[in-house]
């Protein structure tokens, strides 16, 4: 049982909120409850435990004990060999690297590597997650003298060759409680690669949400993730049938979706094929007005990361022609037309926090101050409903906070007029999954 005393709920001020057994009890005035865990709120604003739509668990724990190897962090190939270099011993010897741009020292390959560290196995993952970078000790690790070193595409192969140096269950759990102190009471795992042996695999694991994954064929349930690379799309009639396959299973598609030409051909499949509830644009980076009232038409939700504004967004001002940047990471445009927005942080790939993919969202800066599409800037309320939709339906109804309801919550130290302005992890006084405290500041 858990009493949160003196709360602000849905604008409401002075509210005291119970919770027994996992559900909303009561809400009301000077509950008295004498058996019950009690917390004062102060005033704070209780909301939502907060759902990210677009996540990977596993690969943030293994993200969290990798070496940074590109921006902010490292700039040049000298910095990226000094912190190899410099890479703390590992159990299996390995170093691990993450967030790799080509603008640190173009496209890596075995041989580059090697003359920065010949003598430990390398493995170093692009940012956008589809490439690993290895060195020659590594690719014979891997049975792969032959190869230049990029494996494109080849994670959970990687994964399972590697075995037990993998993923940890330890790792995970301590990713989930960092979430947690974000807030989050749920994330939907939207790893291509998930089946059913990885949703054993869960079982396992102590984790401090409610986990939602998508996954391939062989998972059976949830949104069937969908992988597009625009220079190796797969034929058509394959992809249509694909498509057809999962909605005739019940099951919606999730379309990786990063390019305009990737995004006309997610659409133009679903035009023929039809959409089912559910169906999602993931990341929906690029998209312009034909493509919006495209995707108006064929009725998709869109699951994106306005962090990436923050994060890579110096990087776009440099890569993308000016006159393309106001259709990056859109937000405003798909609400006003009526497109379901959820929000996801992508997070290794992205930072984990949805509080400041919330301020991305609101402010569109990037990290060095310059603003990417003005007139898609949300409100905070707008924002912050990016990641309280339900895992079934991201972009939808915020969920309520009532009696009946499951006790997901999320206690801002703040009320909602003084935290709207900060949009702040800093702010999160106390996680509530399922009526269970999951993070006290």
């Amino acid at each position: 049982m858990l009493l949160i005393r003196n709360a602000e709920v849905e604008g409401r001020r002075g509210l005291d909120v119970f919770s027994h057994d996992g559900k909303i009890r009561d809400i009301g005035q000077n509950l008295v409850h004498p058996d019950a865990e009690t917390v004062e709120a102060d005033g704070g604003v209780l909301l939502p435990g907060l759902h990210d739509h677009h996540v990977h668990l596993f690969a943030l724990a293994a993200a969290r004990r990798s070496v940074p190897c590109g921006p902010p962090e490292v700039g040049d190939d000298e910095m990226l060999a000094t912190v190899l270099r410099n890479a703390e011993d590992s159990t299996d010897g390995w170093i691990r690297g993450v967030g790799y741009h080509e603008s640190v020292a173009g496209m890596l390959d075995r041989h580059t590597l090697d003359t920065m560290v010949p003598e430990r196995p390398i493995r170093i993952q692009h940012r956008s997650g589809k490439m690993w970078f290895m060195n020659s000790l590594a690719l014979q690790a891997l049975g792969l003298n032959e190869s230049n070193g990029q494996l494109f595409r080849k994670d959970a192969w990687v994964r399972e060759r590697l075995g037990s140096a993998g993923d940890h269950w330890v790792d995970v759990a301590a990713a989930s409680r960092l979430l947690a102190s974000y807030g989050v009471t749920g994330i939907t795992d939207a790893t291509a690669s998930n089946d059913a042996d990885v949703e054993r695999d869960w079982s396992d694991i102590d984790v401090s949400q409610w986990v939602r994954l998508m996954g391939n064929e062989d998972l059976g349930h949830g949104a069937l993730k969908i992988m597009l690379d625009d220079y190796a799309l797969p034929e058509i009639e394959e992809f249509q049938q694909r498509v057809r396959a999962a909605h005739e299973r019940g099951r919606p598609v999730a379309i990786h979706c990063v390019t305009r030409t990737e995004l006309v051909y997610a659409l133009s499949a679903l035009t023929e094929v039809g959409s089912l509830s559910g169906d999602r644009i993931e990341h929906a980076s690029v998209v312009d007005e034909s493509t919006l009232d495209l995707m108006q038409r064929v009725g998709v939700c869109v699951v994106t990361q306005p962090n990436f504004l923050v994060e890579r967004g110096d990087q776009y001002l440099k890569d993308v022609d000016a006159q393309q940047l106001k259709f990056l990471y859109r937000a405003k445009s798909f609400l006003d037309v009526g497109i379901p927005l959820g929000g996801g942080t992508d997070a290794p790939f992205g930072g984990a926090d949805p509080w400041a993919a919330m301020h991305a969202a609101v402010h569109r800066e990037t990290a060095l101050g310059e603003v990417i599409g003005e007139r898609e800037k949300l409100s905070p309320e707008q924002a912050i409903g990016m990641f309280t939709s339900s895992a079934e339906a991201p972009g939808g109804p915020s969920r309520q906070i009532s009696p009946g309801r499951t006790a997901d919550l999320c206690l801002l130290a703040r009320p909602w007029s003084e935290a709207r302005t900060r949009l702040s992890s800093d702010d999160v006084a106390m996680t509530v999954m399922g009526g269970t405290v999951t993070y006290r500041r």
